[in-house]
């Protein structure tokens, strides 16, 4: 038996994460980043205060508690919850809704801490390494339909709707003993027209370029990964500053892949670093447009190279990089001596087509190993020269592929395993996304900083 009863401050270590997490949500300000019932008002009660919420789901992402039930729970019964709170104790559907309510101030928060480890001199360098991840949405594999599931599906819905139409004008022509029974009818109907408006949304998307299948459920989310696993996911895209591994930009996309998104993400670190960056990324980022506006503004990338091959006669055919370049004649040469003229652009892929004249290459003692056609063609990119100096720059600088690996992967092990605990996310939508995974990427930047510096040194850097 003890003779006082034990303060709560006494059982949480003066060392602690969960005191580094107080003084830092206690250093922001929150009405200006945009947190809702920030200031409290003058008439009714007063509200929970947002910085006590976002405490509780920073402690709770970085102990892989992200239900809002589970997070009821704790408030109750973990010492350093009850210890972070004040021994406040929120109901889940409280905790919920500040989480819906303040997605765009939780990238905000996100993007605060990114401005404090600058400040500290936490992030000094300027080299940073671009990759995504998919991350599960909240729908499930069985809201997936394909684009002839849909077409489908529509058909039915609209048989069904007819059906409906036939059976209230059947019982309007009747007496007004059928009124409640009509009414029951309509309310049926307004549901299955909700439903046909929402499949004809989806099939519009689809024709407007949006891939094959639909997620009925989560219109945002698209499927990614293998195509047997029909799973609705969300693409993660983060760069990772390479000396401190913490991630200074971080984005959500429903692009299955990275084709676009070198640009965007090299553009957003350059903008949180207050300079230009350094971009190393794998062959899924390999666009020549973005690497040439990239260079325009002073951005350098180094990107794995991802050009295809002349697959055809079995790879046995001449690759295209036996074909010389003339810059000045804008023409290709082949390894017989002939020319490959210009004879047109394919605007889509930004390609400018070369083709040698069938005459020669019909007469060429090298067309077997050359063409199967009547005669070969060249593709040139119209961002070649772009694309050329980076693989340049690759050739030279071969450690810039292994610093991204080693730079790059160890954020999404945590995000994934550790923070999300390989779980789908819990909120719908891309705006849903972002928050959470603002706050996923906050709690990992803010481990991160605690596990190279310590509580000591980070709490006197937060009190300035």
């Amino acid at each position: 038996m003890a003779l006082f009863p034990v303060m709560l401050d006494e059982l949480v270590q003066q060392d602690a994460l969960v005191r580094v997490i107080d003084a830092w949500v206690g250093s922001l300000d929150l009405h200006k980043l945009g947190f809702g019932k920030a200031k409290a008002q003058v008439r009714g009660a007063p509200p929970y205060d947002p910085a006590d919420l976002l405490k509780l789901y920073l402690w709770g992402y970085l102990n892989a508690v992200r239900s809002t039930r589970a997070l009821e729970r704790e408030c109750h019964r973990d010492v350093e919850c009850m210890w972070l709170l004040g021994r406040l104790a929120p109901d889940h559907k409280t905790i919920a809704e500040f989480r819906r309510t303040n997605t765009d101030a939780l990238v905000g928060a996100c993007a605060g801490f990114v401005g404090f480890a600058r400040c500290k001199r936490l992030i000094t360098g300027n080299v940073v390494a671009i990759d995504g991840s998919k991350i599960r949405a909240v729908a499930s594999r069985k809201a997936v339909l394909h684009k002839n599931e849909l077409l489908e599906q529509a058909k039915r819905n609209a048989q069904e709707i007819e059906q409906y139409l036939q059976l209230l004008d059947t019982q309007d022509s009747r007496e007004e003993a059928g009124v409640v029974r009509s009414q029951d009818v309509r309310r049926a109907l307004k549901q299955l027209q909700d439903k046909h408006e929402q499949v004809q949304a989806q099939l519009q998307r689809l024709e407007q370029g949006r891939g094959t299948t639909a997620v009925m459920s989560e219109p945002d989310a698209q499927v990614m990964g293998h195509a047997s696993s029909r799973t609705p996911a969300y693409n993660l895209q983060t760069a990772v500053e390479s000396d401190s591994h913490l991630i200074v930009a971080h984005e959500v996309t429903s692009e299955a892949n990275d084709q676009r998104q070198l640009q965007p993400m090299a553009e957003a670190a350059s903008a949180a670093l207050g300079q230009p960056v350094i971009g190393v990324a794998d062959a899924g980022y390999a666009n020549a447009e973005q690497m040439h506006d990239l260079q325009a503004q002073g951005i350098t990338t180094y990107v794995a190279e991802n050009r295809t091959v002349n697959n055809r006669g079995d790879g046995t055919l001449y690759d295209r990089s036996v074909f010389s370049y003339d810059r000045e004649r804008d023409c290709f040469t082949c390894p017989a001596g002939k020319l490959l003229q210009r004879s047109g652009e394919h605007k889509k892929n930004k390609l400018v087509i070369y083709a040698a004249k069938a005459k020669e290459c019909g007469s060429c003692p090298q067309k077997a190993a050359c063409t199967q056609a009547r005669r070969r063609h060249v593709t040139r990119h119209l961002y070649e020269d772009a694309r050329e100096a980076n693989a340049q720059r690759v050739a030279q600088h071969p450690e810039m592929m292994r610093l991204r690996q080693q730079t790059v992967e160890h954020p999404f092990a945590d995000l994934k395993y550790r923070i999300l605990g390989t779980a789908r996310l819990l909120m719908r939508g891309m705006q849903g996304a972002r928050g959470e995974l603002s706050l996923a990427v906050l709690a990992y930047n803010l481990k991160r900083a605690f596990n190279m510096k310590g509580a000591t040194w980070m709490q006197q850097a937060i009190q300035g």
